[in-house]
C-alpha cells in the first residue's frame, strides 16, 4: 500500500516538473489592421496618419499601444520618418521632419510604409500607400459686392504642373469644431481643373471680421488629403462681450440683479409674515379660550 502511494506522489511530482519545463504553448496572435493616411494643407510639411484595428467577434475593435514604424520611399532606417503609438482610439499622427522637405519637393509621387513588429498580442503587419503629387490653387476675389471662391487642382507630371480635371473638391469655411460647406459643398473639377462658386453667407470672425476660407480634396486614392486655406475679411466682426461686469444672471454673485435681490426676498419675508401672524391668532384664541 505505501509502495503505490509512493508511486502515485513520484509520478504526479513528475508530471508537474514536466508541464512547468515544458515551454509554454503559444497563445493565437491577433491580426492587426493598419491603415494610412496622408494630409497636406497649403505648404506645410505632410501630416501621416495611422489607424489600427482588429477584429474581434464580427466587428473590429481599436488597437491601443502599439508602435507603428512610418517610413517613406524605402522601408530602411534612411526613410524612418518616425515611431508612434496608438491611442485609446487606435490612431496614431506623426509630421514628416524638414530633412525629407528636398525629397518631397522633387518627387511627383510618394510612397509611405506603415508596419508593426510582431509582440506577444499580435502578428507582423504592414501597409503602403502610394500619392501622385499635387496641390490647390485657390483665389478669392471681391467685386462688386460679390464673393467669389475660385480653386484650381493642379498635380506634377514630367517635371510640370499640369491640369486636373473630374477631381471633387470641397470648398468650406474653417469653424472651431468642424469645417462649415459652402455653396453646394461639393464640386467637380473641370477640363482644365477649375471649380468656382459664390460666397453669400454671413458669418461671425474674429475683431477684425476675418474668417478662414479654403477649398480641400478629402480621402482621395490618388492625392490622399490636401487643403488650401486663406484669411479674408468676409466675416461680421466679433463684438466683445463686457455683459459679464455687469448685473446679468449669468454675472458673479456680487454682480446679482437688482431685482433678483429684491423680489425673492420680498417673497420670503411675506410668507413668515404671514406665519407669524398665524402663530398670533392662534395665541389670541387660546386666550380667549381660558376665559
Amino acid at each position: 500500500m505505501k509502495r503505490t502511494f509512493s508511486f502515485l506522489l513520484a509520478t504526479g511530482v513528475l508530471l508537474l516538473l514536466t508541464s512547468l519545463l515544458l515551454p509554454a504553448q503559444d497563445k493565437e496572435k491577433g491580426v492587426v489592421k493598419l491603415s494610412l493616411t496622408y494630409t497636406r494643407v497649403n505648404d506645410q510639411l505632410p501630416v501621416l496618419k495611422v489607424s489600427a484595428k482588429t477584429k474581434t467577434g464580427k466587428r473590429f475593435e481599436p488597437v491601443e499601444g502599439v508602435e507603428v514604424h512610418v517610413s517613406f520611399a524605402e522601408e530602411t532606417p534612411k526613410g524612418l520618418v518616425g515611431r508612434v503609438t496608438t491611442d485609446n482610439k487606435g490612431n496614431a499622427s506623426v509630421t514628416m521632419p524638414a530633412t525629407f522637405a528636398t525629397q518631397l519637393d522633387s518627387s511627383a509621387t510618394y510612397t509611405f510604409y506603415a508596419s508593426i513588429t510582431g509582440t506577444d498580442r499580435f502578428e507582423e503587419a504592414s501597409t503602403e500607400i502610394e500619392i501622385n503629387r499635387a496641390r490647390i490653387e485657390l483665389s478669392l476675389t471681391d467685386s462688386n459686392s460679390e464673393r467669389k471662391v475660385d480653386a484650381k487642382v493642379v498635380t506634377l507630371q514630367d517635371g510640370a504642373w499640369k491640369e486636373a480635371p473630374e477631381t471633387e473638391v470641397k470648398v468650406f469655411v474653417k469653424r472651431l469644431f468642424s469645417d462649415l460647406p459652402v455653396g453646394e459643398g461639393i464640386f467637380t473639377t473641370n477640363e482644365t481643373g477649375d471649380i468656382s462658386t459664390d460666397f453669400a453667407i454671413t458669418l461671425p470672425g474674429d475683431p477684425t471680421g476675418t474668417i478662414i476660407v479654403g477649398a480641400k480634396i478629402d480621402d482621395s486614392d490618388v492625392y490622399g488629403n490636401i487643403a488650401a486655406t486663406k484669411p479674408v475679411r468676409w466675416g461680421v466682426p466679433l463684438q466683445a462681450d463686457n455683459s459679464f461686469s455687469k448685473r446679468t444672471l449669468f454675472s458673479t454673485r456680487d454682480k446679482t440683479p437688482y431685482w433678483l435681490l429684491i423680489f425673492p426676498n420680498l417673497i420670503i419675508i411675506t410668507v413668515w409674515g404671514f406665519i407669524f401672524y398665524l402663530f398670533y391668532l392662534i395665541r389670541r384664541i387660546r386666550k380667549v379660550g381660558l376665559q
